[in-house]
């Protein structure tokens, strides 16, 4: 059975290392027969959440941008991969913009009990690529906390991430030994 395979790429830097491995996850989902698309959020417009609450009522966002049409194509994917540098020991602006314009989500679950994962369909999974200048001790914890939260309120399960401490000027992701056959043999295993 072919899978939904959604890949959103959260660098500012349209070429930049988690973009690469990105590419990469993608093009392996898609020679396995998979259906494939490859958002980038710097194509989308949005705005921050403004921590009115009035998605709390029912589960729709006042602000009027782009985010709708994310919300729609995770609502509908099978698997998602989302490509996310850190900066400052952190997620990168975008991508926490991203998760914090899902509170709407979180509304219809929690406040509204209402499952955003189709219960006919396949189990939801999701892999998180990420890339970092640094390489300092818990590097990824504070942005594996995020995904996983924002992971578990799609009713996706977290996969094991490929995560890359040391990495920091453009391109440089090439360079690492293992990276791009990691992301390979992980987007195996998230779309078997």
């Amino acid at each position: 059975m072919a899978l939904s395979v959604l890949g959103i790429a959260c660098s500012p830097r349209r070429n930049g290392n988690t973009t690469s491995l990105l590419l990469e996850g993608m093009k392996t989902a898609e020679i396995e027969g998979h259906i494939t698309e490859m958002l980038y959020l710097s194509d989308f417009k949005i705005t921050p959440c403004q921590g009115c609450g009035a998605c709390s009522a029912n589960g729709v966002c006042v602000i009027n941008d782009d985010v709708p049409k994310l919300q729609e194509r995770l609502i509908h994917a099978d698997r998602l991969i989302l490509a996310a540098p850190i900066f400052f020991m952190g997620l990168n602006a975008q991508t926490k913009i991203l998760i914090d314009r899902m509170q709407p989500f979180w509304a219809l679950k929690y406040l509204h009990h209402q499952s955003l994962a189709n219960p006919a369909g396949p189990d939801r999974i999701g892999l998180f690529l990420s890339t970092a200048g640094t390489q300092k001790k818990d590097l990824f914890k504070c942005a594996e906390r995020s995904i996983q939260t924002f992971f578990h309120m799609l009713d996706i399960k977290y996969a094991q991430p490929c995560l890359y401490g040391g990495i920091d000027l453009a391109g440089e992701i090439i360079e690492h030994s293992t990276a791009f056959d990691d992301v390979r043999k992980a987007t195996q295993r998230l779309i078997s």
